[in-house]
């Protein structure tokens, strides 16, 4: 395989080749986000006192509602990023499978948080490997879109940053919230959800018309 398969292939070998690699992410994410339920799946629920079990178990959904939005969120900036790229190299193939990594991870953190949330230990788990799949992705945009390596070569440079920007946010919470829940995993989980107000916030201040 050449290092770029955009330079001397044709259109639809080119097309193919992104194809693959977004059939196979989107696979991916399909199946860490529906493995995140599988710990109250497994839940044993009993008839006598049912609804003081179910109350029970709000640390683990609330650890699945967190991880499957963020892992979401994460799938439509993967999409987005796809939507843009027009060529592929060996580079954003292994940058994409340490995404890829990285998600397949996440059903494991997400997992102890929902056992063990009141443990420092757990919410550094889960905000270490929530930063590590910030920064995979924004390592993936950044190699693709750093001098229009594999994107158009006019491609607006307001969008490149507004992704850019948009990348960079779940790092920029997750990584000092490690920090935080060394002293406090409560006040480590409320950063986590700030997370979706800024972005919020950044999507006013930095989207382009039209991606608003």
């Amino acid at each position: 395989m050449a290092d770029d398969l955009g330079s001397g292939d044709t259109a639809e070998s080119v097309r193919r080749a992104l194809d693959r690699v977004v059939f196979f992410s989107d696979a991916v994410f399909a199946i860490a986000i529906t493995l995140l339920v599988l710990p109250l799946a497994d839940a044993h629920l009993t008839d006598e006192n049912l609804a003081r079990q179910l109350f029970a178990l709000w640390p683990q959904v609330f650890s699945f509602l967190l991880s499957f939005v963020v892992i979401g969120l994460f799938w439509l900036s993967h999409h987005r990023i796809f939507q843009i790229v027009d060529r592929v190299d060996r580079r954003l193939l292994f940058l994409n499978l340490l995404v890829l990594l990285c998600v397949a991870f996440l059903p494991f953190p997400t997992a102890v948080l929902g056992d063990h949330g009141s443990q420092s230990a757990a919410d550094v788990l889960y905000a270490a490997s929530m930063s590590l799949l910030g920064l995979a992705s924004a390592a993936l945009w950044r190699h693709a879109s750093h001098r229009h390596r594999l994107i158009p070569a006019g491609f607006d440079p307001a969008v490149i940053r507004y992704i850019t920007i948009r990348s960079l946010l779940v790092p920029a919470t997750f990584i000092p919230s490690i920090g935080v829940a060394l002293v406090s995993p409560v006040a480590a989980k409320v950063i986590w959800v700030l997370t979706f107000p800024l972005s919020t916030v950044v999507d006013r201040w930095a989207a382009p018309p039209g991606h608003r």
